[in-house]
């Protein structure tokens, strides 16, 4: 009965009588038997009366139980899922590209506002440097992750022409699999104790530290589509003016994405759980995606609590593992 009582209400908004919950819930039972168990459900809080002669809507614990207990998903259809991989072949094989797209895709997709989080670069495994000359004292230094990710920049180096070999299987041997994060660890633990005049490695070691990637900002990190879509659930978002504003703070949606990101799996998470004042009117629906055993990063729709969570979720979820398998594929490569 649940079922029919938040079905009833995130279609229409409204409060939901025995009537109505009875033909969501298509149950075999009598008005009266709804009533009853309907009351019950009142008292045990998940449904709430706004009026005495209203019917009923769905408490926050309601609306908890029914997501992850009671809710039957609907997953996307094959044209859907053919869409979707259609739109990440043709977005390319960088990973930052691949969440872009995703993250358009599933604002048309869901009409509503969406959010990812490119790839964690830190959380990346090394698979190679290689390092070119480029003329006097100018160096290309290309970094290639497992992910398929090329990081290429143009440093300067005054050593011999035949240290830029030395310098690139130096760096291979030591630190080839290993994450951006670690390598940047132990390079700084290696060059802490390291004499240039004494250790030959080190001005070495340095050339090879200035290839790796400048840290990540949450402006380049985080990409937000379908800003519009929140005009059209202003009604039922909370404050607008609130939720752009929280929008446009991508340190606060950085920090949201990794964090729900760490915990794995498709998540739905409402405004109050979330802390966030700005998000205290809407939904988050988040899946964390990843590759080669560690999570990189998330997907998410932003809505408002009314939403077709059984049509959303399984698409924030799938759009995730969507990725992951476009990013295993580049690595594997």
């Amino acid at each position: 009965m649940l079922r029919g009582v938040v079905a009833g209400y995130l279609r229409t908004g409204e409060p939901v009588g025995s009537t109505a919950a009875l033909r969501h819930a298509r149950l075999p039972v009598s008005a009266a038997t709804v009533r009853v168990v309907m009351g019950e459900l009142t008292q045990a809080g998940l449904l709430a009366q706004p009026h005495t002669s209203a019917g009923r809507v769905p408490t926050h614990e309601g609306l908890r139980l029914y997501v992850d207990h009671l809710m039957r998903a609907r997953a996307p259809s094959a044209a859907q899922r053919d869409g979707l991989s259609a739109a990440l072949l043709a977005a390319g094989e960088a990973p930052e590209d691949l969440v872009r797209t995703a993250s358009r895709h599933l604002a048309v997709t869901c009409t509503r506002t969406a959010v990812g989080r490119r790839p964690r670069v830190d959380a990346v495994a090394v698979d190679r440097l290689q390092l070119v000359a480029l003329g006097g004292d100018r160096v290309l230094a290309v970094l290639v992750l497992v992910d398929g990710t090329v990081c290429d920049r143009v440093v300067r180096f005054e050593g011999r022409a035949d240290d830029l070999a030395r310098a690139q299987n130096l760096f291979n041997e030591r630190f080839a699999g290993r994450t951006v994060v670690a390598v940047r660890a132990a390079l700084a633990a290696e060059l802490e104790g390291a004499e240039a005049d004494v250790d030959p490695d080190a001005p070495l070691l340095r050339l090879a530290g200035r290839a790796l990637p400048e840290a990540e900002t949450p402006d380049d990190a985080v990409f937000v589509e379908g800003r519009t879509h929140l005009l059209t659930h202003a009604d039922d978002a909370g404050r607008l003016g609130e939720v752009m504003r929280a929008l446009e703070d991508k340190q606060l949606l950085l920090t949201l994405l990794d964090e729900l990101a760490a915990e794995g799996g498709a998540r739905v998470v409402f405004g109050d759980e979330l802390g966030v004042g700005g998000l205290s009117g809407c939904t988050l629906v988040t899946a964390a995606y990843g590759a080669f055993g560690r999570s990189l990063g998330a997907v998410a729709i932003i809505g408002p609590v009314r939403m077709d969570y059984a049509r959303i979720v399984p698409w924030v979820g799938y759009t995730a593992s969507a990725i992951s398998g476009m990013l295993g594929r580049a690595g594997a490569r």
